[in-house]
């Protein structure tokens, strides 16, 4: 009896996602239909627990019935607005198929990884169907909301504990992070609010719709960026295999995996904007670095890092670098005045607890270089990245923007692990691979980039040696 309404949960967000960010992207765009649906399935992810969010604040609760009616209500107007849309543009060009253009031996190749990821999505969602809540901080700092939000109908407030103790627990609830937002939780109830009952299991689906958004947007803006449908799917078969973004998918319940993807989302587009000037890459890039704030209190920090890449985009090198150079005295002169006990996403300087830890740079190197977290990114970025950026002035000068959003988001990684309470999160090779989740799949896409550029470069010399 469950089975139509799960389905209608799950299909939903992509509809919702999907067809209104079809409106913006040309038709002439390569790779349009992964990139429609999965930065749409991304979207659908961020906009229902934002619609549940504004029926709860009119009285309506957290019915599934009212949100999934809101839901279809926009899907309609969506359709709608495609039905006219198309009326007024027939004369538009199509981009031509992503497997027709291809030889034989590249349908082959194209085929095998698709089926590897076809597997590899369904291997997933067997682990999840068959497993229950299990992560510590899914059980201690997000579901608890949920079971709580759940069984109640409604937002009930989360206070810190000293609050909860004040209050005597009347009409308010706590847990270790009452302040972190709930996009999260509140995607866990949607789909328990779906098949009516609190299922430990069904509600960790949200997270392999992640990773099939995740993929289907890195594919779609590779395909995007000019580079080969093979190159793409490779690519694309590297991130949605990567160990550890697995098991956030597998042993669901964290949001980082939702964090990272909002935030290579972003990035993604931001670099095609920053190429092309495309209005719809720039709104996809705003809204994805803007949704990164709605899902963790890490993801202001990252959306920050947009600001200096902006920067070197819009601004001639040497201003650029001197407006930087600038900000960074300000940012430290900041450091020394701003109150110590003032919260900032989060996060104050009395809970930071400033003070260099040395020690954590062999955990961080340990998690990234040695452990299997990532494949081997970590030495494709020190192989790639030099060599990409010494090929060719062109291509430095496209990825220039990205490099340097990526950069200051490595600045504050290490920064947080090395200069704060959380360097014992490195020491002992905890949190570092959660947070390394954030930035993971957008240093893929560096490396894509990059490595598309090289050999691109050695097809054009190999006639040349003949």
């Amino acid at each position: 009896m469950d089975f139509l309404p799960l389905v209608l949960a799950l299909t939903l967000p992509l509809l919702l996602g999907s067809l209104w960010l079809g409106l913006l992207v040309p038709r002439s765009v390569a790779g349009r239909v992964p990139l429609v649906l999965g930065n749409g399935l991304l979207l659908g992810l961020v906009l229902v627990p934002m619609l549940m969010r504004t029926l709860d604040f009119i009285g309506a609760g957290l019915s599934f019935r009212a949100s999934a009616s809101l839901t279809a209500v926009l899907v309609l107007l969506a359709c709608l607005a495609h039905i006219l849309w198309k009326k007024n543009r027939r004369g538009d060009a199509t981009s031509s198929g992503e497997i027709s253009s291809l030889t034989s031996k590249q349908k082959l190749i194209f085929a095998v990884f698709v089926a590897l990821l076809a597997l590899h999505v369904i291997t997933l969602g067997l682990e999840i169907l068959g497993r229950p809540l299990f992560p510590w901080d899914a059980t201690m700092h997000w579901a608890t909301k949920a079971r709580v939000w759940y069984e109640t109908g409604s937002i009930a407030p989360f206070v810190d504990n000293e609050t909860w103790l004040e209050l005597g627990g009347e009409g308010v609830f706590t847990d270790r992070h009452a302040d972190y937002p709930i996009t999260t939780p509140l995607l866990q109830v949607w789909i328990n609010s779906a098949v009516g009952r609190w299922d430990e299991s069904l509600m960790n689906l949200p997270w392999l719709m992640c990773l099939l958004g995740l993929g289907g947007a890195f594919y779609g803006q590779v395909r995007t960026a000019g580079i080969s449908q093979t190159v793409a799917i490779i690519f694309t078969y590297m991130l949605m295999s990567m160990p550890l973004l697995n098991t956030h998918v597998a042993l669901a319940g964290y949001a980082d995996l939702f964090l990272g993807a909002s935030y290579c989302t972003a990035l993604m587009a931001f670099y095609n904007w920053s190429v092309t000037r495309q209005a719809w890459q720039g709104a996809i890039a705003l809204i994805f670095a803007f949704a990164c704030t709605l899902i963790k209190n890490e993801g202001f920090f990252w959306l920050l890092t947009f600001i200096p890449a902006l920067l070197v985009v819009l601004l001639p090198g040497r201003k650029a670098l001197i407006t930087i150079f600038v900000a960074l005295l300000c940012l430290l002169l900041l450091l020394f005045l701003f109150p110590r006990d003032l919260d900032v996403a989060g996060h104050s300087l009395n809970q930071l607890k400033l003070n260099f830890s040395p020690a954590a740079l062999a955990g961080i190197a340990t998690s990234i270089w040695v452990h299997g977290n990532w494949h081997l990114l970590g030495y494709l970025l020190v192989c790639l990245v030099p060599l990409g950026l010494a090929s060719s002035k062109a291509v430095a000068d496209k990825t220039l923007g990205v490099i340097t959003a990526l950069a200051a988001a490595t600045v504050l990684f290490l920064f947080l692990f090395t200069s704060t309470r959380y360097s014992y999160g490195a020491m002992r090779l905890t949190a570092v691979g959660r947070i390394s989740l954030h930035l993971a799949p957008g240093m893929l896409f560096l490396v894509t980039l990059f490595a598309a550029a090289l050999l691109s470069r050695e097809k054009l010399k190999a006639p040349q040696s003949m």
